[in-house]
């Protein structure tokens, strides 16, 4: 029940399936969590999790945005003290196509805004933070399966975006670890089932239960408890790992 214990930290996407899922794990492992997303909602989540014993705070905003990350900064100082923990879960798809000739650039732009200009303010507001302030910290990034490898995804914006978080996080580990102490790990998950996405599963879930080496696939909670790990001290050893969350799709010949 303390895995987290000490912990206070920042996960965007907190309205979503996989991140609202960590949200709650994080409180039941004894973090305090800054909740954010774009959905109101989160407004509402955070205060359910807080009625269930937990200690979050929600801010509703743009993370592509600059400004929201000051806000969240300015927002969990206030009430926590301090900041040491940073889930950048949140993500956003485009139009796929099978037709090279027909992208456009439109088409990735909104993407690459959202899910790699994210972290990168995550990097210039809340790790400045940290080095300032020579907080040991740790920085858990959300790439894909379809960031690592070909998974059959139609050409988008999504699987490129995701491969720049990898490479992303990897650059951090060589230019900040050494000096600062701070980790960065990302996770690469494949075919998890949420409830936004439940017309998808009705379209390809028999799909992705076809293409996964296991007898089912994924779910919320999968995808947190290994959020949990990586950002507990368990993992203090652990950096610059993207951990595959795919019930073995990476390995499937």
């Amino acid at each position: 029940m303390d895995r987290l214990k000490g912990k206070v930290a920042i996960i965007t996407g907190a309205a979503g399936g996989s991140c609202y899922k960590t949200c709650e794990l994080f409180c039941q492992e004894g973090a305090k969590v800054i909740m954010t997303d774009l959905d109101p909602s989160v407004e509402e989540l955070s205060k359910g999790l807080n009625e269930k014993g937990g200690d979050t705070v929600a801010l509703v905003g743009d993370i592509a945005q600059k400004d929201t990350w000051v806000a969240l900064k300015k927002l969990g100082l206030e009430k926590f003290g301090y900041i040491d923990t940073v889930v950048n879960g949140a993500a956003v798809f485009s139009p796929p196509t099978h037709d090279w000739p027909t992208i456009t650039s439109e088409m990735i732009e909104k993407v690459m805004r959202v899910n790699i200009d994210s972290m990168l303010y995550s990097y210039q507001v809340i790790l400045r933070y940290m080095m300032k302030n020579h907080i040991r910290g740790s920085f858990l990034n959300f790439s894909s399966a379809s960031g690592v490898g070909y998974n059959g995804s139609a050409v988008q914006g999504y699987p490129l975006s995701k491969a720049c978080i990898k490479l992303a996080t990897e650059n951090m580990v060589n230019q900040v670890s050494k000096k600062y102490g701070i980790r960065f790990n990302c996770l690469a998950p494949n075919n998890v089932w949420v409830p936004k996405q439940e017309d998808v599963w009705k379209q390809f879930g028999d799909h992705f239960a076809e293409v996964t080496p296991l007898p089912y696939t994924g779910m919320p909670e999968d995808i947190a408890w290994a959020v949990v790990y990586l950002c507990s001290d368990e993992a203090k050893y652990i950096n610059g790992v993207c951990l595959a969350v795919d019930g073995g799709w990476a390995v499937r010949h």
